[in-house]
């Protein structure tokens, strides 16, 4: 085999391969159409690595033979395409596929049975189904691409990207495979000339792969072939050096000496390469794959698992208190009714009626953290959601206009997040912060909220008091508060839990920080989708 054929094929055969079985091990979306596609294609370039080895070897009849029977089935890669391209664009009707398919296999089998129906020895010279089956393919080729053009022009808005990928992958194939062929049976180019197409083609199929998980599963499918890629890289390396070295390293040069020199001297090299690519792989990636990190996220699961069972007894616990007490804080406020009537004292009564919705509001704050409602989530501008939060702030407490806002002509800023629980979170720090800069000379409150890239971050920073030392450490636990029950406003000791809650539920966090000049500063980091956000920003 020619160095160029080596260089050009090798890599193509190996990432096909690549692709493949790590989505058959990892992929939970699995479309088998985008796995059979990519082994079609490792099959494909297996018959062309197989003949031009054949080409170069001195005594090459059995390798022509296998190489001749096995390039037929490269046919099943238009079936493949189509099968991919219809789980892709999730098309139901699959007669066309089925029908491709079997084409393809009749023709496959045939070929691989009795290769000189289709071209001569060494793949030279045609047979005689090569001219009919030079006349129809392209007919069937085009047919193929304007089914694939159709669906993909059809697919749902998220899957038409991989739909037009596999379109063009299928167009590089067919270049790669038919035309290829065409040309080696009348001996006018090397069969190499296939490996730019067939590379552009088995990277589409790559990124169709890929890109058909979302989240975690997408992640964790990149960091697979990453590695794969990192393992290869170090081992050529080792390979290499241990099998100059391995004539050296021998005492005598027979099998049993070779097994055990081997043996030894590949015991220690395993740890070592898991090692290094874990190492690297740290560095590359933001949450890797690698087992002390898998075991690190494990225990971070079990530990929210057992609060998510706390939660989940607190949120049975809550709603049975709900029930016991709401009756009688509904008898409480009637009879309230009943003294004000037979002339009892304003004030009194105005102190039963403060407790009485200081219970009941503490009874919803309570029933809110313990028993969290899904989230929708959806596109929202965090300047607006903000904006409204302080007016809504402002009304409760009429309070003076004391926040601080971004400029009102700053253009919108997007985060995927459920609105209300946005909301909640800027209402809940909005009003802490409003209290407790009630009693200043000098009120203020500033509210920003700035775009980080991937992330957005609200800064809500006020010149009141600050948060006392005593519970800074505790400051986002339950029922951990600063302001006592001879405060103007009581606290619950839940809405900072409860904004905790929500954020952690986005992937983002909350923070407190104390400023230079005094005061609080709260900040919540919300993760952010910048592609939809500039789509929403375009125009039409």
């Amino acid at each position: 085999m020619s160095s160029v054929a080596a260089l050009a094929l090798y890599p193509i055969w190996a990432v096909a391969l690549a692709v493949g079985l790590t989505a058959l091990r990892l992929a939970r979306n699995k479309s088998r159409g985008l796995v059979i596609l990519c082994f079609a294609l490792a099959i494909w370039v297996s018959g062309l690595l197989l003949l031009v080895s054949a080409d170069a070897a001195r005594d090459a009849l059995v390798s022509l033979d296998i190489a001749e029977r096995v390039l037929p089935f490269g046919m099943l890669l238009a079936g493949a395409f189509l099968h991919a391209g219809a789980d892709v664009a999730e098309v139901r009707d699959r007669r066309f596929v089925q029908a491709v398919y079997a084409f393809c296999l009749v023709v496959a089998i045939t070929g691989g049975a009795f290769p000189r129906l289709l071209y001569g020895p060494g793949a030279r010279g045609p047979g005689p189904l090569f001219y009919p089956l030079a006349i129809t393919s392209p007919i069937g080729v085009g047919i193929t691409k304007l089914w694939l053009f159709r669906i993909a022009r059809r697919a749902p808005l998220p899957r038409r990207k991989r739909a037009y990928a596999l379109l063009i992958a299928n167009l590089a194939a067919n270049i790669g495979g038919g035309v290829v062929v065409l040309l080696r049976v009348f001996d006018l180019a090397p069969v190499a000339v296939a490996a730019p197409f067939l590379l552009l083609s088995i990277l589409l199929a790559a990124f169709a792969v890929i890109y058909e998980e979302t989240g975690r599963a997408r992640e964790v499918l990149l960091q697979a072939l990453a590695f794969a890629g990192l393992t290869a890289a170090f081992s050529v390396f080792g390979l290499a050096l241990f099998f100059s070295a391995l004539p050296r390293l021998l005492p005598e040069p027979t099998f049993a000496w070779t097994a055990f020199v081997v043996f030894f001297a590949a015991l220690p090299l395993d740890p070592l390469r898991t090692l290094a690519v874990e190492a690297i792989g740290a560095r590359l990636f933001a949450r890797p794959i690698a087992v002390p990190h898998l075991e690190k996220e494990l225990e971070t699961k079990e530990i929210e698992r057992e609060q998510s069972e706390g939660l989940a007894e607190l949120g049975r616990l809550a709603s049975a208190v709900a029930h016991e007490i709401r009756n009688p804080l509904g008898v409480i406020l009637a009879q309230t009714k009943v003294l004000e009537k037979k002339g009892a004292d304003a004030e009194n009564l105005t102190s039963i009626r403060g407790e009485v919705e200081r219970a009941k509001r503490f009874l919803e704050d309570l029933l809110r953290f313990a028993k969290p409602r899904p989230l929708t989530v959806r596109e929202i501008d965090v300047r607006s959601v903000l904006a409204l939060a302080a007016s809504n702030v402002r009304q409760a407490l009429a309070t003076p206009d004391l926040f601080h806002l971004d400029d009102p002509d700053a253009p919108p800023l997007f985060v995927e997040a459920d609105r209300g629980a946005l909301l909640d979170v800027a209402t809940i720090l909005l009003t802490n912060a409003a209290i407790a800069v009630a009693d200043r000379p000098s009120p203020e409150v500033r509210v920003t909220a700035i775009d980080r890239g991937k992330r957005v971050e609200i800064a809500i920073t006020d010149n009141g008091p600050g948060v006392p030392p005593a519970i800074e450490p505790r400051l986002f636990q339950l029922f951990v508060t600063g302001r006592g029950r001879d405060h103007a406003h009581p606290g619950t000791g839940i809405g900072l839990a409860l904004a905790t809650r929500w954020i952690q539920r986005h992937g983002g966090v909350l923070r407190h920080e104390r400023p230079p000049e005094g005061g609080a500063r709260f900040l919540a980091d919300w993760p952010k989708v910048p592609g939809l956000a500039r789509a929403k920003e375009e125009p039409g």
